[in-house]
C-alpha cells in the first residue's frame, strides 16, 4: 500500500511484530486500490497511472469505467495494466440496484464487463466486477431496512450466478455494520451466494479487527476471503470524519493496522485502500 506495507515505520513494525510476519505483508500481492477517476482510462493518462503504481505494492485496481469511454481508451488502459502486471476489476454501483431482487442493474454491469473483455486478449481482461451498491442510502431503506437487505441479497445471488457464467469474479462492498444492525441472515446469504469476496468498508480506526469478526467467520465458513478496506480520503465533516479516515495519521498507521489484522486473521484477510487520489497525496507527503 505505498510501499503501503514498507514505510518509514518499518523498524517499529519489525520490533513489534517479528520479521517473518512483516515480510509476509510486505510481499503481499493482494493490495487493491479504488480509482473513481474516469480520466485515467485514456490513452493519454494510462501510462502515467501505472508507472505511479509500479513503485508500490498495489497489484490490483478497482477501476470505474464510464459507459461513455471510447473502446480505444479502454483497450489501451487494460493492455497497459497487463504490461505492468496489474489486475483490473470494473468498479461500479448504484444504491437503487440494491432494491432489485432479480439483480438487473448489477447483471447489466457484469454483461458490460464481459463485452469489454471481448475487446482485449485474455491476459488483459477484466478479472471481475466490484459492486459498490450501498442500498442503505435509499429512501426505501429508511422505511423497511430488513426488506431491502433481503432484496439486496436476492439480487446479488442472481448477479453472482451471471458472473460465474461469464467467468468473472464478483466482489461486493459492504459496511461493517450489517451484523450489528440485525441483518446477519442476509449478510450470510450475501457471503455464501452473492460474491467471491466481501470487501468491508471498515471505516472505524482502532476497531478494525472487532468489526470484521463476524464477516471473517462467515467467509471462512464458505471458503472465501475477505477484503478489509481502509479509508484515506480527507475528512469532510459529513460522510468522511476523523474517526474513519487515516488521512491525518499517515500511511504508517495503515501499515500498523494491516500488520495487526494479518496477525489476527492470517491469510483470510486481504487489503484495499480508498482511494487512489488520497493514497497518492499521502504518499507524496511522506
Amino acid at each position: 500500500m505505498y510501499r503501503i506495507l514498507c514505510s518509514l515505520f518499518e523498524v517499529i513494525i519489525l520490533l513489534t511484530t517479528g520479521i517473518d510476519l512483516y515480510e509476509s505483508i510486505c510481499n503481499a500481492t493482494k493490495v487493491s486500490v479504488f480509482n473513481w477517476d474516469r480520466d485515467m482510462v485514456t490513452v493519454e493518462n494510462a501510462d502515467v497511472f501505472f508507472d505511479e503504481l509500479s513503485n508500490s505494492t498495489i497489484s490490483v485496481v478497482y477501476q470505474y469505467i464510464s459507459s461513455k469511454t471510447a473502446d480505444e481508451d479502454i483497450v489501451y488502459y487494460l493492455t497497459c495494466a497487463a504490461a505492468h502486471e496489474v489486475g483490473i476489476y470494473l468498479l461500479t454501483g448504484e444504491p437503487k440496484w440494491g432494491l432489485e431482487t432479480d439483480g438487473a442493474g448489477m447483471i447489466d454491469e457484469i454483461m458490460r464487463a464481459q463485452t469489454i473483455n471481448q475487446l482485449v486478449p485474455k491476459e488483459a481482461r477484466l478479472r471481475g466486477v466490484v459492486m459498490d451498491v450501498e442500498p442503505y442510502l435509499t429512501d426505501e431503506w429508511d422505511a423497511a431496512p430488513g426488506e431491502v437487505m433481503d432484496r439486496f441479497a436476492a439480487g446479488l445471488a442472481c448477479a453472482y450466478s451471471e458472473a460465474l457464467d461469464c467467468g468473472l469474479q464478483l466482489i461486493v462492498c459492504i459496511p461493517y455494520f450489517y451484523d450489528t444492525k440485525g441483518y446477519m441472515d442476509a449478510l450470510e446469504g450475501i457471503i455464501e451466494s452473492g460474491c467471491d469476496r466481501a470487501a468491508v468498508m471498515n471505516y472505524y480506526k482502532g476497531k478494525e479487527a472487532e468489526h470484521i469478526a463476524d464477516e471473517i467467520a462467515l467467509s471462512r465458513k464458505y471458503g472465501k476471503k475477505l477484503v478489509n478496506i481502509y479509508e484515506l480520503q480527507p475528512p469532510d465533516g459529513t460522510a468522511v470524519t476523523d474517526v474513519n479516515t487515516y488521512y491525518h495519521e499517515g500511511l504508517g498507521a495503515v501499515v500498523r493496522s494491516a500488520v495487526s489484522l494479518k496477525s489476527v486473521y492470517q491469510g483470510d484477510v486481504e487489503f484495499a485502500i480508498h482511494d487512489y487520489d488520497a493514497w497518492k497525496e499521502m504518499r507524496d507527503d511522506e
